[in-house]
This record gives structure tokens, C-alpha cells and sequence, in this order.
């Protein structure tokens, strides 16, 4: 295989950016009508999706290990997706669309290519993809073994707690195993788009699965305002590392700053911690007001029940509010109330929410010490395709971006909105 033709070809190609893009998936759709129906109508994310994943493969096509993790999990994932024909059946994603997907892409790639498209660059080109298919077809053999291609959930309660702010329960109709910390993608059938969530439960024994969500765009809005008990949602595989990583040092004590919904995964990994020895934990919430602190109750009540002695170890809550008349708490945003409890220097730390408060937390908790190697943060942007930000969520020992005087090189450019 010619890697660097193929790299110099993809350079020259990504010249065309969005308008490439957009040329792939209208061929795309020529070829395979159907396949529109796999797509949200507004299809300006997907095409920044497509774009990364295939730099993703480019960039290590001549690693292995990486190329067949990456391609395989794609694979596994792409099981969810499903179109319908001109009668209006379902048509599930199958082998023979790839096919059409390969000649879309070497369609596109010739279109802008132009004289730098040869024989020879096409074979190169026609060959990286049989392989990246092959693997992704492995990889979704080998997920049938384990799970469904999506499971069918119930909306079993629902609690608005403010007018942008939903909580809602869902039964999946078959058990689906996840890490506390990790993400869901959920999607709202009729919408046809499908966006990442964090359970905000560890894994119960009847199966249920909690999720907070905040109206920040079309898909969330319509969570908040009009999901009702008995309503059908879809959930696919789980996804996200780092935040699930929060027992790799369980010897160390735990610090977890969340912002807004951002605290779902963090209140996931309470439950787990409350589930078995306990661990020394403080866990930092923060909001502009107090209004913002919309599972306040909740989390007062799981951090009493800890304090009582019902389990053996330690939950220290601490909500913190920019402003708030009468307030009697923490005053400031949860990353510098965080760096004030400290030092930290001996405790693992798990970050999330929206990307100006993890940048700001970070930030705040490396100027005070904190060493960048023991910070763990995962944020999923809608553009991004999640296993990409798994490739990159390692901690973060580059914290330049935040401003942090402290930072040694390393990219954490992945990092997108909840």
C-alpha cells in the first residue's frame, strides 16, 4: 500500500473541505436512495464526521492496531443505523452498502482530484477501503455476539426541573451493560438524528437508566419539552473512556467537578463508589445561581445517607454558585471552588461540562498543583464521532489551551459540548 500517496492525495483533497463532503454523500444518495433515510435531515455535523473518521484512518493507515480498533468499533456501532425503501420498510444496514459507499467515495474522490486522479492512485485508494470495510464488517459479526443492534427503550418517568432542564427514566427492552462515566447514543425516531447522553445511575439491577438532559439545540429541546412517559426511544452502544477510568487508582482519593448536566456521568460514578467499599470523594457542583443546581436534593440526600455511616466510606458535596441572593454556600464557578478545597496533588480527578468550564477547571486546578497526568475529562461534541475523542482521552498533560502556566505539550482540541 502507497501511504504516502494516499496521504498527499487526502491533503489535497481536504482542500475541498464541506463542499467534498456534501459531493460524497449526494452521490451517496443516488446510488442508494434508501441510505437517505440513516441520515438527520440537516446534514452539516455528518459531514464533519465523515471527514475526521476518514482522517482518522488516513493518519494511521499504516498502523494496524489502530486502524483495526478504530474500523471495527465503527463497524459495531454502525449496526444502529437504519434506512427505509420507497414502501417505507426498514432497511438495516448490510454488506452491500458498503459497496455503494466505496463507489461514492472513489466518485467523489475523482471529482476533486481531477488530473491527480490516476489508475494507479484509484487502486491504492479502492484497496485502503476494501480493508477498512472488511474490518468494519468483522467488527459488526463480531458485536452480534454480544449485543443488539440498538435496543428499544420506554420513557418510564419523566421530571422537568426547570424549563430547560428533563429528567427522565427509560427501560431498555433487553439489559444494556455499560461503565459509570460512559455515554449513550439516544435517538428520538421521529428526528432521525441521534445524539450522545450520560446515564446518571450506575447500572441497576432492573435495568433502568436515568438521564438529564438541558435544551441547548433541536434535539434537546424537543427531550424537554415534549418526551412523555410511554414514549420510544432508541440507545446504541456505549462509549467514552476516560470518565470510566475513575477507579484505575482506587487507592487515591476522588475529585469531581461537574457543571450543568455535565454532572450525569459524575453522579453515575457516586452510585458506583456508594455500591462497594466507599472511597474518600468530593464531589463539586457548580451553576451561576442557585436555580442552576437542579439535582440538588438528590445529591444532598445521597451525600447524607454516605456521611451516616450506610456505607463505609466519604461523600463531600459541595454546590457552588456564582451569585445567588441569600446564599449560603460556595461562592464562585466549580473549577476555582474546587482549587480552593484543595491541595489535590494526591487525587485523581474526573472534569465535565460544558467546554469553557472545562477549560476554566482545568486551568484552575493545574495552576494550583495538580498534576495534569491524574485529570480525567470526556466531552462529546455532536459533530465529532465519540471514538475519536476515546483515541485522544487519555489525560491531559498538554493544558496550554487552558491557560494554565503549568502545561506541558499535548492536544486536547477533541473537546466539544455536552
Amino acid at each position: 500500500m502507497d501511504v504516502a500517496a494516499l496521504r498527499q492525495s487526502w491533503a489535497q483533497f481536504c482542500v475541498a473541505g464541506p463542499e467534498a463532503a456534501k459531493h460524497f454523500y449526494a452521490t451517496l444518495f443516488v446510488i442508494a436512495p434508501e441510505v437517505r433515510t440513516m441520515f438527520p435531515t440537516n446534514m452539516e455535523y455528518q459531514q464533519d464526521k465523515l471527514l475526521a473518521a476518514l482522517g482518522h484512518v488516513i493518519t494511521h493507515i499504516d498502523d494496524e492496531r489502530v486502524v483495526t480498533s478504530f474500523a471495527q468499533r465503527l463497524g459495531a456501532d454502525h449496526r444502529r443505523f437504519r434506512g427505509e425503501d420507497r414502501q417505507g420498510r426498514p432497511v438495516p444496514m448490510a454488506e452491500w452498502h458498503y459497496s455503494q459507499v466505496g463507489q461514492a467515495l472513489l466518485l467523489t474522490l475523482e471529482r476533486f482530484l481531477g488530473p491527480r486522479w490516476t489508475p494507479a492512485l484509484r487502486a491504492e485508494w479502492a484497496a485502503a477501503y476494501e480493508l477498512v470495510a472488511r474490518l468494519m464488517l468483522t467488527g459488526a459479526a463480531e458485536a452480534v455476539r454480544t449485543s443488539p443492534p440498538y435496543w428499544e427503550a420506554e420513557v418510564l418517568r419523566v421530571q422537568r426541573r426547570r424549563s430547560d432542564v428533563c429528567v427522565f427514566t427509560v427501560r431498555p427492552n433487553y439489559l444494556c451493560e455499560y461503565l459509570p462515566g460512559q455515554s449513550l447514543p439516544v435517538q428520538v425516531p421521529q428526528l432521525r438524528t441521534w445524539r450522545y447522553l450520560s446515564p446518571a445511575n450506575a447500572p441497576r439491577p432492573d435495568g433502568t437508566i436515568e438521564f438529564h438532559v438541558r435544551a441547548t439545540g433541536r434535539f434537546s429541546t424537543h427531550l424537554v419539552r415534549k418526551v412523555r412517559e410511554g414514549d420510544q426511544l432508541l440507545l446504541g452502544l456505549p462509549v467514552g473512556e476516560a470518565l470510566a477510568s475513575y477507579d484505575r487508582s482506587p487507592h487515591l482519593p476522588l475529585l469531581l467537578v461537574a457543571g450543568g448536566t455535565g454532572l450525569a456521568p459524575l453522579r453515575a460514578v457516586v452510585e458506583a463508589l456508594q455500591q462497594g467499599p466507599g472511597r474518600p470523594t468530593t464531589l463539586v457542583v457548580g451553576g451561576k445561581t442557585p436555580d442552576d443546581l437542579y439535582d440538588d436534593r438528590a445529591l444532598r440526600e445521597l451525600a447524607g445517607s454516605w456521611r451516616s455511616g450506610e456505607v463505609g466510606g466519604w461523600l463531600r458535596y459541595v454546590p457552588t454558585v456564582e451569585s445567588g441572593w441569600q446564599w449560603q454556600g460556595a461562592i464562585g464557578t466549580a473549577g476555582h471552588t474546587a482549587a480552593r478545597l484543595g491541595p489535590w496533588r494526591d487525587t485523581e480527578v474526573l472534569v465535565c461540562g460544558s467546554p469553557e468550564m472545562t477549560r476554566e477547571t482545568i486551568s484552575a486546578l493545574a495552576a494550583s498543583g495538580v498534576p495534569p497526568e491524574r485529570i480525567l475529562t470526556e466531552s462529546y461534541d455532536h459533530s465529532l464521532y465519540p471514538p475519536l475523542a476515546s483515541a485522544a482521552a487519555a489525560a491531559p498533560s498538554d493544558l496550554t489551551w487552558t491557560g494554565a502556566a503549568s502545561a506541558a505539550p499535548r492536544d486536547l482540541s477533541w473537546t466539544g459540548a455536552r
